[in-house]
């Protein structure tokens, strides 16, 4: 293979990388778009509070619901086989979440709504769920 031929088929994988970097790059931004993590506003809501909110704080306290009897569970099912738990968050804005979760087995969605108190109490309320169908 001549130095011609090598330089041509160097330029065009970068030509490559270059052009999957791009749509990896528009997938990210596509993905973070609903994050409190990069929404301003969202963030301005929680200024009024002595600490910081973050999504690390919001979701730490949707896992610990886990650690919650059923009665208390945010997931609205009865136990089928084990106990279903949160497994997945995303925190979307300032008043948002949706998580996934699973027993192991059955797994489903919540679209949950929260607020958080002056005393760093959060409170949260399932908005919508569902368990998707087995085969």
């Amino acid at each position: 293979m001549d130095q011609q031929s090598r330089l041509e088929k160097k330029q065009s994988q970068l030509k490559a990388l270059k052009d999957s970097l791009k749509v990896e790059k528009r997938r990210f931004f596509e993905n973070v778009y609903f994050s409190l993590d990069t929404n301003e506003e969202a963030l301005v809501y929680f200024d009024d509070l002595d600490f910081p909110v973050t999504s690390t704080l919001i979701k730490d306290a949707i896992y610990d619901t886990n650690l919650l009897g059923e009665d208390k569970s945010l997931v609205p099912y009865a136990q089928m086989g084990g106990k279903f738990l949160i497994n997945k968050i995303k925190v979307l804005n300032h008043k948002w979440v949706i998580a996934d979760f699973s027993d192991g087995t059955f797994w489903g969605e919540l679209l949950i709504k929260y607020q958080v108190a002056a005393d760093g109490v959060f409170t949260f309320t399932v908005v919508e769920h569902f368990l998707y169908a087995t085969n």
